[in-house]
């Protein structure tokens, strides 16, 4: 519900200061009088277009500030907390400046983007006039109204497809970004397997190379070892002028003389041990290069071996100990690589069931949604002929667009939007013969505006935007139909806050607070002044409406009747 308006230089509205404590606003005025400049400050707060151009001349900016009570209005404050501006309270501040230099919002405080505002403004109230944005002419709309008139028929349902649709797309996209993602390692992965292939035939053991490059310097040179440790053994063991029998030669003599001396003693002792060391020492050297085996074969697979590690070295720029270690990563890049595969899999089977699903989902909802429009399109017609639109048609267009990327239905795939699969438009005929158009290409502002108050009257008790305001929703009709007109803005004031610029006496009777505007010169300037009526001033305005500027007892005595008629029925309901 709007609480308050506050207008600041926008255009003559220098400094206006508006309270509403009633579920139904009546402003009226001569025309002229500036009464689409207070229905202008409300789509502007509420993040309607507005230019520079409606400042006021000699000001550098306009100020429109609104405050909505929001009670419990889940909705709008979800969108609140989306936006990080939701603090608890139950009333909604908004502040807009419009400047030369720099516009700014502030909403409960916080500064916020217009588009910010706007998303807050349309959930907050509908605006409907020939220069104010109108949702009724946005089709995209239409669904929404179809489904909110089918009420708790469709709404489960409905919540369900639209959390089921949002988590299928959200499978998708996951899939599709999987998907290029292992296409894009694709390359990579086959380079990665090559090279994970050519490491495991390597079969790299850590400290090998350096045994491999021992043994083979040992076997390149096994004649030269061989010959020169036979000619080694034999200096330490055979023949007549080997080491051992020149030693043992040495210690006989020592041994004649070791009774004479410790130290002498002492000397044989130790040579008896190097004898003993030189005879072991031979004993190995001979069962070392007897162990020789000049092998070429084992010679050339250590060669090739040696030449086989050098490569992978040079080609990798890694030691053995790192390439052992490389393989090991690339190792786990291949599993890595595997998991995603795997999960691509996983996320295509619950997909798949998830369609399933969406399927027979869609087609009932779609199957609702048709029977829905026949029942819906009788109450509009009705409503219309109400509102002097007697030969009016209206039509519910309901129907699906193939798209081969869409979801499969018996052979056909249908593009899926975020509630179905069904496009949504309304479409009238005013007068016969009924040739159909849709409402933005036909409609007049007062036209439009009486389809929309139909529409309303019709969802009135299941719509969720608590505001809704007209301007023109009175052109061309007068009379019968003008009371028609009003009796619909009261029932629907009943479950939304109904605010209306009129030029009937019928509705301006209507039960209400009712505010006129006029055009005021004052000195050299002109003002726009709001004024709320007191029930004289009620009377006195409905008369001059009734009869123009001649104020008579007749008129004043209509303008009676005519809030007399509405109190009498509102205190019988």
């Amino acid at each position: 519900m709007l609480l308050g308006l506050i207008i600041k230089n926008l255009a003559i509205a220098k400094d206006i200061e508006l309270s509403f404590d009633n579920n139904l606003i009546i402003i009226t005025g001569e025309t002229g009088a500036g009464k689409t400049i207070i229905m202008n400050a409300i789509a502007y707060a509420c993040g309607g277009n507005a230019s520079t151009n409606i400042i006021r001349t000699g000001e550098e900016s306009a100020t429109v500030e609104t405050s909505f009570f929001i009670g419990e209005n889940q909705k709008i404050k979800s969108l609140l907390e989306e936006y990080s501006i939701y603090e608890g309270e139950d009333v909604l501040v908004i502040s807009r400046t419009i400047s030369k230099t720099r516009s700014k919002v502030i909403v409960n405080g916080h500064l916020i983007s217009l588009k910010q505002l706007a998303e807050i403004g349309k959930n907050l109230i509908d605006m409907h006039g020939q220069h104010e944005i109108q949702s009724l002419l946005d089709k995209s709309t239409h669904l929404t109204y179809l489904d909110k008139f089918s009420g708790e028929k469709i709404s489960k349902l409905r919540e369900t497809v639209i959390s089921d649709i949002a988590e299928y797309k959200k499978l998708d996209q996951k899939i599709k970004e999987l998907i290029d993602q292992d296409n894009k390692f694709r390359q990579e992965r086959d380079f990665i397997n090559y090279e994970i292939t050519e490491l495991e035939k390597a079969n790299l053991k850590e400290g090998e190379e350096e045994e491999l490059e021992a043994e083979y310097k040992l076997l390149s040179n096994a004649k030269e070892l061989i010959n020169t440790l036979e000619s080694v053994q034999e200096s330490l063991s055979s023949g007549d002028f080997s080491v051992s029998k020149m030693l043992n030669s040495v210690i006989l003599l020592l041994q004649k003389v070791s009774d004479y001396s410790t130290d002498i003693k002492g000397f044989k002792e130790r040579l008896e041990s190097t004898l003993i060391d030189i005879k072991e020492t031979s004993r190995d050297i001979a069962n070392f290069y007897s162990s020789i085996v000049v092998d070429p074969d084992r010679l050339s697979y250590l060669e090739g071996r040696l030449d086989e590690i050098s490569k992978l070295k040079l080609k990798y720029k890694k030691s053995v100990k790192e390439l052992i270690a490389y393989l090991s990563e690339l190792k786990n890049s291949v599993k890595s690589f595997n998991e995603v595969s795997e999960e691509i899999e996983e996320l295509k089977k619950r997909k798949e069931i998830l369609v399933e699903k969406l399927k027979a989902e869609v087609v009932e909802l779609s199957k609702l949604r048709q029977e829905a429009a026949k029942e819906f399109e009788k109450q509009v017609e009705n409503e219309l002929k109400d509102l002097a639109m007697e030969n009016a048609k209206f039509m519910v267009k309901l129907n699906q667009i193939e798209d081969p990327e869409g979801l499969t239905i018996n052979e056909k795939s249908y593009k899926l939007f975020s509630d179905g699969i069904d496009v949504c438009e309304f479409l009238i005929s005013p007068n016969p013969p009924h040739d159909f158009k849709p409402l933005v290409s036909i409609a007049s502002g007062g036209e439009l505006s009486r389809v929309m108050l139909a529409i309303k009257y019709v969802i009135a008790k299941v719509d969720d935007i608590p505001v809704l305001a007209f301007d023109e929703v009175d052109a061309g009709i007068g009379g019968k139909t003008g009371e028609k007109v009003a009796e619909k803005l009261f029932e629907i004031s009943k479950y939304r806050q109904v605010i209306c610029i009129t030029h009937l006496p019928q509705i301006a009777s209507l039960p209400s607070e009712h505010f006129v505007v006029e055009k005021v010169v004052r000195g050299d300037e002109t003002v726009l002044t709001v004024k709320k009526l007191n029930e004289f001033e009620r009377i006195n305005e409905i008369a001059r409406m009734i009869s123009g500027t001649n104020i008579t007892d007749t008129t004043i005595k209509q303008a009676k009747e005519l809030i007399g008629r509405w109190k009498s029925e509102n205190s019988c309901n």
